[in-house]
């Protein structure tokens, strides 16, 4: 999965530049050096982030500080190389924040977005400005003496053939629940519009890894869904921490990424070798771990794993779930007052995904969203129906083939999940449930003796009881201009 750039440049002469050898790897090296030996109108859709400049500590020091002129310039061949490795019709997104001018007034900033949006615009190739969408985040870096930053902002650009631009676009893949229960809504959901409220990645987090500037895995799931079709190419040629390619690879696209650092680009492998390579192979891994291996870890033979999943799946009744989804469409498409009963379905729908019954769907969309966040913005007749279509071909596929045939899947299924299976012969180890890089957030209660711990303070200078009591730290604090 991790390839040298000089391997990359091998393979691409080898085979008169076709791409099918060095899909689906992390190229180390530098992207404009990698950029230049694709060929032309190679890929259908880019997603990338690239560095700020503004002097972060990226494991590796590949220099996140030149001067203005010097981080243009380099912005302006790397987005000319994108522009022409990029297909007709074909979708770029650029994702970017601020940076900084080395000889400008302290405090000033300078919109990445505006900077280089000209570079897109010129010949040749130009492109044609889609869409802009708002990515708004909570926290965020505070200030001060101006607005705390809540935001970056994501340039869609789209590649004209003939002077016309017809992207794909399908919102139906992407659809998220109405805020009201509006009768007049369509019935599987609205536009999410393009402002979009992601939280940032969180400590301890599945989508954390040691990478300092990653953006949440839902963002490119936005993009992916919507903009491509599985089978199609995927490159990020900013990858860093690998949150584009493991988004790709999970929904079953082709994909490359390419980043200068080696220590992120041996991590993201680790973070993708978590990924299954489809949404029907990331629910059939997960229901092996949950309702197979009971959810610890522990080495099973393969025709163990298989007997136990088709026991599993012989007590999952999916003829009522689906009897009951199917009612719920009939009522709201076939039937006079259909109309009306819109809301009375949606909030069924959404209290039986929220709840944890005895119903094998809901188990599935459980362990879908584990994999695919975007799943808890759709309405519940979205999820519903998505989950049970899902394992309705997972149970399909483990009953209707042969014993050889199965324990094949079951074998395909641990080798494409390395950071999670081990394979010797035919025993199946699950390894680590947690599909996690870094530990998670620390729990438990809070007290003075851990704070002591925490901040290894010496005997002198540890905080008095009093000073951790709540309510006094509350009466003893007076706002800032109120002093």
């Amino acid at each position: 999965m991790l390839i040298t750039l000089q391997e990359f440049t091998s393979r691409l002469g080898e085979t008169a530049g076709a791409l099918w050898p060095v899909q689906d790897r992390i190229v180390v090296g530098d992207c404009l050096e990698a950029l230049r030996r694709m060929p032309d109108c190679s890929v259908d859709l880019i997603h990338t982030s690239p560095p700020y400049n503004i002097d972060k500590a990226y494991k590796g020091d590949h220099g996140d500080k030149k001067g203005v002129e010097r981080y243009l310039d380099f912005l302006t061949f790397v987005i000319r190389e994108m522009k022409r490795v990029l297909k007709p019709n074909a979708s770029l997104f650029w994702q970017t924040g601020y940076t900084q001018s080395e000889n400008g007034i302290p405090g000033e900033i300078m919109p990445i977005d505006m900077l280089s949006y000209g570079f897109f615009r010129d010949e040749p190739h130009s492109l044609v400005l889609w869409d802009r969408i708002i990515w708004h985040y909570f926290g965020g870096m505070a200030f001060k003496r101006k607005y705390t930053n809540r935001h970056e902002t994501i340039l869609w650009f789209v590649k004209p053939l003939n002077g016309v631009a017809q992207p794909r676009f399908d919102v139906d893949a992407i659809r998220e629940k109405s805020r009201e229960l509006d009768k007049r809504n369509n019935f599987w959901g609205r536009n999410p519009g393009n402002v979009w409220e992601v939280d940032r990645v969180a400590y301890g987090s599945t989508e954390q890894s040691s990478h300092i500037a990653v953006y949440p895995e839902e963002i490119a799931e936005k993009i992916i869904r919507a903009t491509s079709r599985p089978g199609e190419l995927v490159l990020d040629p900013f990858s860093g921490s690998g949150t584009t390619p493991k988004v790709a690879r999970s929904l079953a696209r082709r994909w490359i990424g390419i980043e200068i650092s080696p220590y992120y680009a041996e991590e993201s492998v680790r973070r993708i070798g978590f990924q299954q390579p489809s949404e029907l192979a990331s629910l059939a891994s997960a229901l092996i771990k949950e309702n197979v291996f009971g959810g610890r870890p522990g080495s099973l033979p393969v025709d163990e794993i298989a007997r136990r999943f088709l026991a599993w799946a012989r007590c999952a009744d999916l003829s009522k779930s689906r009897a009951l989804l199917n009612g719920a469409v009939t009522r709201v498409f076939r039937s006079p007052n259909g109309r009306d009963a819109k809301p009375e379905v949606w909030d069924a729908f959404e209290r039986l995904t929220g709840s944890r019954p005895q119903d094998p769907v809901v188990e599935a969309d459980g362990l879908l969203a584990a994999d695919y966040k975007n799943r808890r913005n759709l309405n519940g007749v979205f999820r519903y129906s998505t989950a049970l279509e899902a394992l309705e071909a997972v149970v399909s596929r483990f009953q209707r083939a042969s014993e050889p045939d199965l324990w094949a899947f079951i074998e395909e299924l641990a080798a494409n999940e390395p950071s999670s299976y081990h394979v010797s012969g035919r025993v199946v180890t699950l390894t680590s449930l947690e599909k996690r890089l870094k530990p998670a957030a620390r729990g438990g209660d809070f007290s003075v003796a851990w704070l002591q711990g925490a901040l290894e303070l010496p005997p002198d200078a540890r905080p008095a009881a009093a000073l951790v009591d709540e309510t006094a730290a509350e009466e003893a604090y007076q706002p800032p201009l109120l002093q």
